[in-house]
This record gives C-alpha cells, sequence and structure tokens, in this order.
C-alpha cells in the first residue's frame, strides 16, 4: 500500500486516534522503555506541581482471534463500541491471532487495515496487543513455524504511517502501567507473554527463536519484572490457555491426539506450562488468553495460586468445547462470539461476559461475578472469592 493512500484513507476515515494517558513502558526483545530494563516510569505529576489523583477504578476489555475482517468481528467490534459507550473502559487487551491466517509479510501490509484498522475504526481506544500462533506463521494452519513474522506487527507499533495509533506492541512480550496508588506506585501492571516460540507445532529453523536463545530468557524477564513489581493489581496475558476446555485443552498436554503431526517437541507446552507457573503463581490476580474460540472463567488451581484464569478467544471465531469438565469454571459459552468486561477497584474486580450473536450482531451478558481482589497486597496470600 502507498503512503499516499495510507495518509488519505487515514485522514478521511478516522483521524488520529486519542489516547488515555496511561503510563507505558515495554520489555523483552525489541523494547522501547527508557531505562533499558523493562521497567516503566511513574505517571509524571500535572504541570504546576500538582499530583495526579489515585485511581480508584480501571475499565477495560478483553477480545482475542479477532483478526478475521469478517462480519462476524464486525459484530463484535460494535458491541464492545456500545459497552465502552455505556460502562466505560479505558484501553483493551487484545489476546493474539490478530491477523489471520499467517499473520503479515511486512509493517505495510494492507491486513493491518482488514484485520484492525477497519473493524475497531470506531473505538478510539488503545490495544494491547499479544501475538498469537497465526501472527508468526507462514501457513494457513498456524502453528507458529515463522516467528519472525511477529516482528512486523512489533514495528507496526512504530510505524509513522500508520492508519491510527491504536496498536500498542512495544515488544514481543513487555510489561506496561495503568493508573497510580495514592504512594505513586502503580495501580495495574500488565505483562505479556509471547506463547508462540515455546509451543509452535513445527520447528522454527530460526535459532532466535529456541529455547536457549528465546524461551528461557523471556522466562527469567518476566520472572525478574514480575517479582520486581509494587503494581496493586498483577495481570498476564498470553494467547495460548494455560487452563482451557477447548480444543488445544490445557498446558503440558495441548493439542492431545494431534501431535503425530508436529515436529516440536515443545508443541505439548510442557515447558511452557513451568514458565507461566515460574513467572506468575502466586503473584497474579488474573490469566487472560484465547486460542480456543470460546469464551471461559476457569476456577484457580492449587499450582498457580488464586489467579482466575480467563479465555476470551471468540472475538472473530467460534469453536465448540471439547471436554466442558476438564477444569472447574465458573463460566463457559461455545460456540458464540463474545469478549469481556473488566472493573477494577482497589478491593473488588467485576467481569462480565458478553456473548455476540454471529448472525445477528446482538449481544447480551452472558455471565456476570464480583469478587474479592485474589491476592493480598504485600502478602501474596488468597482473598476469599
Amino acid at each position: 500500500m502507498s503512503v499516499n493512500r495510507r495518509k488519505f484513507l487515514k485522514n478521511f476515515l478516522v483521524g488520529a486516534a486519542t489516547v488515555p494517558t496511561l503510563s507505558a513502558c515495554g520489555g523483552g526483545s525489541g523494547s522501547d522503555s527508557d531505562n533499558g530494563n523493562g521497567g516503566g516510569d511513574i505517571s509524571p505529576e500535572l504541570p504546576g506541581g500538582q499530583e495526579i489523583t489515585p485511581t480508584e477504578k480501571l475499565r477495560f476489555m478483553v477480545v482475542g482471534d479477532t483478526g478475521t475482517g469478517t462480519q462476524g468481528q464486525y459484530h463484535v467490534a460494535a458491541a464492545m463500541e456500545k459497552v465502552a459507550k455505556a460502562q466505560g473502559a479505558e484501553f483493551i487487551l487484545g489476546a493474539g491471532d490478530n491477523i489471520y491466517e499467517e499473520g503479515v509479510t511486512s509493517v505495510d501490509d494492507p491486513r493491518f487495515l482488514d484485520s484492525f484498522e477497519y473493524p475497531y475504526q470506531n473505538l478510539d481506544l488503545p490495544f494491547y496487543m499479544c501475538l498469537g500462533n497465526h501472527d508468526c506463521a507462514s501457513t494457513i494452519f498456524g502453528g507458529g513455524s515463522n516467528n519472525k513474522r511477529g516482528d512486523y506487527q512489533v514495528d507496526y507499533h512504530y510505524s509513522t504511517n500508520r492508519y491510527s495509533n491504536k496498536w500498542k506492541m512495544p515488544a514481543r512480550f513487555y510489561n506496561e502501567i495503568f493508573g497510580k496508588q495514592s504512594d505513586g506506585a502503580p495501580f495495574l501492571e500488565l505483562f505479556v507473554v509471547d506463547s508462540n516460540p515455546l509451543t509452535s507445532f513445527y520447528i522454527d529453523r530460526d535459532e532466535d527463536f529456541n529455547w536457549q536463545n528465546y524461551g528461557y530468557p523471556q522466562q527469567m524477564w518476566m520472572k525478574e519484572t514480575v517479582d520486581a513489581s509494587q503494581a496493586h493489581w498483577k495481570i498476564a496475558m498470553s494467547h495460548v490457555p494455560y487452563k482451557s476446555n477447548g480444543k488445544h485443552g490445557n498446558a503440558g498436554n495441548l493439542d492431545e491426539g494431534l501431535r503425530i503431526l508436529f515436529n516440536n517437541p515443545d508443541a505439548d507446552g510442557l515447558r511452557y506450562k513451568a514458565f507461566l507457573e515460574d513467572a506468575f503463581a502466586h503473584k497474579i490476580d488474573m490469566l487472560f488468553t484465547g486460542h480456543d474460540h470460546s469464551m471461559q472463567w476457569i476456577k484457580p488451581v492449587p499450582e498457580f495460586g488464586p489467579a482466575h484464569i480467563i479465555v476470551s478467544g471468540a472475538g472473530g471465531k467460534t469453536d465448540a468445547l471439547k471436554e466442558p469438565e476438564r477444569n472447574p469454571t465458573f463460566y463457559q459459552r461455545e460456540e458464540m462470539l463474545g469478549f469481556v468486561w473488566v472493573e477494577l477497584t482497589t478491593s473488588t474486580m467485576k467481569v462480565e461476559f458478553y456473548v455476540v450473536d454471529p448472525d445477528t450482531g446482538d449481544h447480551t451478558v452472558g455471565f456476570s461475578r464480583e469478587i474479592t481482589k485474589p491476592v493480598t497486597t504485600g502478602a501474596l496470600e488468597p482473598a476469599l472469592a
């Protein structure tokens, strides 16, 4: 796509998107963080020395497996727009598979328009994105066999010719800070994992993405960053599930019955499971994933601590649940599009699952629940749900 056409479309259809004043930081490979270690600065004081009012409430939406460019994705986007206007939202988390079926081949690939910019042109909120297996593949089957392609999605974050400034992916894995507490510490810190080189169906021959050069360094960076966090709320996002009742299953036994077709010994996700538990167990309040095209709120499991595990992968495609009883849930829904809306206060989290009809676009609240903050600040002990 020529620069002139991109600029014309940008000026004609949406103009520059407005971004809430959130304190941003990047980490991992390709980070643009100022201090070089993945940490971010606390939001500065307002002009004149006035301090920013501490955050009392933060609202956001989570949607994954979006990038189809189909009517279904547009239906979900329209429903998200209505919920944002009615209930408020400061930002959106995108849980991967941003551009089907095989990602993009350059920072100027028109699929950024078809799979992201056009469907969400009326949602004037920043999207903090996570790489999915289809974003890192060179075949329609996904499988994460060409992880280098994910770099173009990082490049789009920095592009001066992009359609809007809503796409946020400062690195393949990174952290981000939102809001602040009265003592200046962050209100919320987000930790974004790049799960694809860790769980690829097929071996990526690029040694930059093997476990020695990428998996373990990412795990060490993530663990150190989470341990150093002073945020009141800590949440993580990855594409491949830790636990799921959908067709891909639980980490450690991913895609059982299909692995005979794969050549990567890490396709079962056993080391990925150890990664997540090492970095996040007993430390975070929530984990969001996609990959399975359904909606699930899985109850906390002992090996991961009090964190609530949420699958929100129905932003553009739908699937049936393979084993609905595999993991105990508060809620699960198959064969319907949808997304999740979250509201955090100092002591509670409210989670609502929105179901979107694939044919009509009608949306309803499928499930809503408010619970006490899972991890008690400073004590790392489970709070009562």
